[in-house]
């Protein structure tokens, strides 16, 4: 009884342990625990102006206020950062003494730098880009261009040059200035660019970093971006964000920028202006992870035409053995789609053969035709239709035909007439000679 007893117990916890096993590796094939909410169900109205991205396709799956003028906040530092990256990738171990100029009157973040401390260009990099410290960043702008006018006319410059017609910066840090705008469109140019810099993105995406040169041995900064570092709050990491910034003043509210990528589609998710609920839930974070769950969630590639598709039968003639060819697509397309799109479902297709008909023989994959998938109207993609099967022909209807088609010619029709004719002129001439031959011999005889 007591060993019945135990098997019991164990048998029960065993079952137990395997279905939590099986519910911990549900959750983690999630990008992100929990369901996703659609986009009707996602409460945009805690930021201003928002903007979700998919980079493969280039389609914006939804935006807000993305035209309007609004401050740039942190997402300065990724203009910093690119030109600072830029410029420095082949000197990241150079040392570089703080001098008091360099960090006069900064604001903000700033880690206890001081004049006189030593850091390399690698550390004043991570300090700037991955801590937010301002001081650092102040260092970068005087080592590359002397001063801080100076740098923020480089990065207006490089504005120009990506395109962002509705940008002016007046700092290098993000804090509030009258003076200052940008709008998220582009804001989505520059984290593109940035997104191309292998550097930057390293920065911008590790966890933490660590110096020994702020007079602590093995000092160590977070990331102060809560989707891709933990060292402050682990409520808002996502697994499959890389980069770019994140921040906050008192008086545009908080925003982030960053890229989300599986392995297979990447997003680039802007939100900007959101604020912060009583229970200390910030928006910003909130927002971006519910967007970039929903755009894994709902969207991704759709098969819009299969290569296993019967599209059509064309009669074949020449042919004893069928009378009729199957007509498939040469290939199998797949778009990016919201994944409720399905045939007859949003996607339908118009096809146009080259001949009503084939004649034998046949071959298998022989074009006939083009097949082209819609979506909402729109027009996707077009490829080729083919034959899936090959038609032998028959000789004997193939002989009958050719004996058809020469009796059909004319110059064979010209040539029976003409030897018709030969040979009714040859009878009547022969019988002509013979009966002159005949009179002849019978005056002869007479």
């Amino acid at each position: 009884m007591i060993f019945k007893n135990i098997f019991r117990r164990g048998s029960a916890l065993l079952l137990t342990a395997a279905l939590l096993i099986s519910l911990l590796l549900t959750l983690l094939a999630l990008p992100f625990g929990g369901a996703a909410k659609t986009i009707e169900e996602i409460n945009t109205d805690n930021a201003n102006a928002i903007y979700i991205y998919n980079i493969e396709n280039d389609r914006i799956l939804y935006e807000k206020n993305a035209d309007v003028r609004i401050q740039p906040v942190s997402t300065v530092k990724i203009m910093v950062g690119l030109i600072a990256t830029e410029a420095l990738s082949g000197q990241l171990d150079d040392l570089i003494t703080i001098t008091p100029q360099m960090i006069d009157g900064v604001a903000g973040q700033h880690y206890n730098i001081v004049a006189g401390h030593v850091l390399s260009a690698r550390d004043l990099l991570y300090l700037a880009f991955c801590g937010g410290c301002h001081r650092s960043i102040n260092v970068l702008a005087h080592v590359i261009s002397g001063n801080v006018p100076n740098f923020i006319s480089l990065m207006n410059a490089k504005a120009a040059e990506l395109g962002m017609t509705d940008t002016l910066y007046t700092n290098v840090t993000g804090m509030h200035s009258e003076g200052m705008y940008t709008t998220v469109n582009d804001i989505v140019k520059l984290c593109l660019e940035a997104s191309k810099n292998p550097l930057l993105m390293q920065i911008t995406t590790a966890d933490a970093h660590e110096t020994e040169m702020l007079g602590e041995k093995n000092f160590v900064f977070e990331n102060r971006n809560y989707l891709v570092g933990t060292g402050y709050t682990a409520k808002y990491f996502n697994k499959l964000c890389h980069g770019l910034a994140a921040g906050s003043t008192s008086e545009s509210g908080y925003c982030v920028a960053t890229i989300a990528d599986d392995g297979n589609l990447s997003y680039l998710c802007v939100v900007m202006g959101a604020s912060e609920d009583e229970d200390g839930t910030l928006h910003s974070y909130a927002l971006a992870n519910a967007l970039i769950k929903w755009a894994y969630s709902d969207w991704g590639y759709v098969e819009v035409i299969s290569s296993q598709m019967s599209v059509c039968e064309i009669p074949v003639t020449m042919s004893l053995d069928i009378d009729s060819v199957l007509v498939i697509p040469s290939q199998t397309v797949s778009i990016y789609l919201p994944k409720s799109s399905a045939i007859g479902n949003g996607i339908t297709h118009s096809y146009s053969l080259n001949a009503e008909e084939l004649q034998a023989p046949v071959s298998e994959g022989a074009h006939v035709g083009i097949i082209t998938a819609y979506y909402e109207g729109r027009e996707l993609v077009t490829v080729d239709l083919v034959t899936k099967t090959s038609v032998a022909q028959s000789e004997v209807l193939y002989s009958l035909m050719k004996i058809r088609e020469i009796s059909q010619n004319r110059i064979f029709k010209s040539s029976v007439i003409f030897a018709i004719i030969f040979i009714l002129l040859y009878i009547v001439v022969k019988a002509f000679i013979r009966g002159y031959a005949n009179n002849s011999r019978y005056r002869r005889l007479k």
